[in-house]
């Protein structure tokens, strides 16, 4: 199982430039229709198959550990590749870091970062996930307040949990929703896939919302009918060149340590439908607010993946 993760590592980039060269024979409903499908069977295989190797290996005794190292273990916080306490406040730090030095490298400066409302939130999740997403719309962020001069405004980041919900009118998630099912083919019919739903948990998991809010003079009308499709970008052709070895790389491939030049997204517009992929797998999502001329607020909502009683 591990070779067979490793083998499909890198499949993502494949497929963005693959589109990226085939975008004269391809529309972008359709490009948009496979990936939503592909993308979405992809981060669930891949989350089994990561989350059975975490369980397998820290099942296995630790003969050589120290006494301290197996007392850490023990008192870990996660159950394989999920934090069951996962602060937000700390990815959204390290995520800042990480997108600080790049826009250091490229522009010179880099805007700073306030964090407010309650940042000691914690919810149960997969870091890498988070990660990800809060690294893309970080970048946007401060790619956009820096291009409009505006560096010496903070980027305001609200982390606000959500309210527990205990009886809530949830349907069942269907194989189409999870992107299961064949459209391509025709095989299978929308009632058929429909029927082996996926139940919800009988009460919501603890979520939380995060705002990402800039001064960076928000997203033209053009732009905006445009946000979410596969492939979309304000970068130029130049500019996509320059950067195919700088990226980032998918989230399930961190949990490998997966990198290096062949992982690269950056310019290739998959940065937000792909974050918005990994946000709805477990209820969540991701809204974009812009007043063009101003700034844009981002909303990513997330919901718990389980709740450990205590």
């Amino acid at each position: 199982m591990a070779d067979l993760v490793q083998t499909h590592s890198n499949t993502i980039s494949i497929l963005a430039r693959g589109f990226l060269e085939a975008r004269k024979y391809i529309n972008p409903q359709q490009v948009t229709r496979f990936l939503d499908e592909h993308l979405r069977a992809r981060i669930g295989t891949r989350l089994i198959a990561e989350q059975h190797i975490a369980l397998h290996f820290s099942s296995q005794p630790h003969l050589d550990l120290s006494e301290s190292e197996a007392k850490d273990i023990s008192n870990s916080t996660y159950i394989g590749v999920i934090d069951t306490a996962l602060r937000p406040a700390e990815i959204i730090r390290s995520c800042e870091s990480v997108v600080s030095e790049i826009c250091e490298l490229k522009y010179g400066v880099r805007p700073s970062l306030t964090i407010n409302g309650e940042p000691e939130t914690t919810i149960a999740h997969i870091p890498v996930h988070l990660e990800y997403i809060m690294t893309e719309l970080l970048k946007n962020a401060f790619r956009a307040t820096i291009e409009r001069g505006m560096e010496r405004e903070p980027i305001e980041v609200t982390i606000a949990p959500a309210p527990e919900e205990t009886s809530p009118e949830l349907k069942g998630i269907s194989n189409y929703d999870q992107g299961s099912v064949d459209r391509a083919s025709g095989g299978n019919k929308p009632e058929v896939a429909a029927s082996a739903n996926i139940q919800p948990l009988e009460k919501r998991t603890p979520g939380v919302t995060i705002r990402i809010r800039d001064r960076g003079g928000g997203i033209s009308p053009e732009n905006y009918a445009k946000l979410w499709d596969y492939g979309f970008t304000t970068f130029n052709e130049d500019e996509i060149s320059d950067m195919s070895g700088n990226g980032n790389m998918d989230a399930l491939n961190a949990i490998s340590g997966i990198g290096g030049d062949g992982s690269s997204l950056a310019g290739l517009g998959y940065g937000l439908p792909l974050g918005r992929a990994y946000a709805e797998y477990f209820g969540g999502g991701i809204a974009v607010q812009s007043l063009w001329g101003w700034g844009t607020d981002v909303y990513l909502s997330l919901r718990g993946v389980g709740k450990i009683e205590l």
